[in-house]
């Protein structure tokens, strides 16, 4: 039986001072396009001997930006407990699992459950390579465990009550090494409006970038070190990236995609982590973000759909956007 690519890394608790991040993060949203949830369970164990599990929550609303929220809270490691096999991870009263979530931070709560994904995206298709960087120069691992689900359930903020049937989501599980990057563009999406089927998740570090697209039941990875490296012939393309303006393109597979992610500047979610060695990264999500993407499948006619309900982030060690960032680790 192969280990659940949500199974803990990291042989949490770890001693005071010896570095390491573990993240379980997910996204959610009806598919009206109302309003978009994201949340994270997080352990972190930095060099200056800080240590605690966390808890996240935002909640960005569409239509009246004034009522979107965001919520954290911090727990001791003694109110942590990671588990495998089944893996389970406890933080405080909150429990994630691989087909469920539930968890309560300030006026925020979820209970969520879905069927898991069959198919887990990594930036990087050799585990052996991947392995091998994490050792040696402390890169870190990602899967994308369940990269394309639908979620049912209920969220409350306060006294409103947004209630969920088959919602598109995602949720995603990162071990952050002893050098962490410095930054990095993101973004997924399975809330298309011409393709019900069709998911597109981009990841980018530094100058080397990982696409996956999955559209008519198959799936079509493009993250082979000829994908990735940027001196192949054969490598994904970054055409244009600033903060909220994201245009990318790959080939290879049997697929040609060309894809247009932009961010509604109303809508940012600003977040800081602090990482491993005790520096922050600042992150500025947008979880309703507009995306267009245009493919063609076996040399087949090209096809263009669209959606509203991206899920992006750019992320750096200054701020990539104007205004507050929360927790505040100062």
């Amino acid at each position: 039986m192969q280990p659940d690519p949500n199974d803990p890394v990291m042989d949490w608790p770890l001693e005071a001072g010896e570095p390491g991040r573990e993240v379980w993060y997910s996204l959610v949203g009806p598919r009206d396009g109302s309003v978009a949830f994201w949340y994270r369970y997080t352990l972190l164990s930095t060099t200056d001997g800080r240590q605690e599990g966390r808890l996240w929550a935002a909640l960005t609303d569409r239509r009246n930006p004034e009522d979107s929220t965001f919520v954290t809270e911090s727990f001791a490691f003694e109110d942590v407990w990671p588990d495998a096999d089944p893996f389970e991870l406890t933080v405080g009263d909150a429990v994630l699992t691989s087909a469920s979530a539930t968890g309560e931070v300030g006026n925020v709560a979820w209970d969520l459950e879905y069927d898991p994904d069959t198919y887990a995206f990594t930036p990087l298709r050799s585990e052996r390579l991947t392995d091998l960087l994490s050792r040696t120069i402390g890169t870190g691992k990602h899967w994308s465990r369940n990269e394309s689900v639908f979620m049912s359930g209920e969220i409350t903020v306060g006294d409103r009550t947004v209630e969920l049937e088959d919602a598109p989501g995602h949720q995603g599980h990162t071990v952050s090494g002893a050098s962490p990057p410095e930054e990095w563009t993101w973004v997924q999406c399975n809330d298309f409006d011409e393709e019900e089927s069709a998911v597109l998740e981009a990841l980018r570090l530094d100058d080397k970038l990982s696409l996956c697209l999955r559209v008519g039941g198959k799936v079509y990875p493009l993250n082979r070190l000829k994908h990735v490296l940027p001196a192949s012939p054969s490598a994904n393309r970054i055409d244009h990236d600033e903060v909220g303006h994201w245009r990318f393109s790959g080939s290879g597979e049997g697929v040609e995609l060309q894809a247009t992610v932009e961010a509604d500047p109303e809508h940012w979610q600003r977040v800081a982590y602090l990482v491993p060695d005790g520096s922050v990264r600042y992150n500025a999500h947008c979880s309703i973000s507009e995306l267009t993407l245009t493919y063609s499948v076996d040399g087949g006619e090209p096809r263009t759909i669209t959606s509203d309900a991206a899920r992006a982030e750019w992320v750096d060690t200054r701020p990539p956007v104007d205004g507050e960032y929360e927790p505040d680790w100062e």
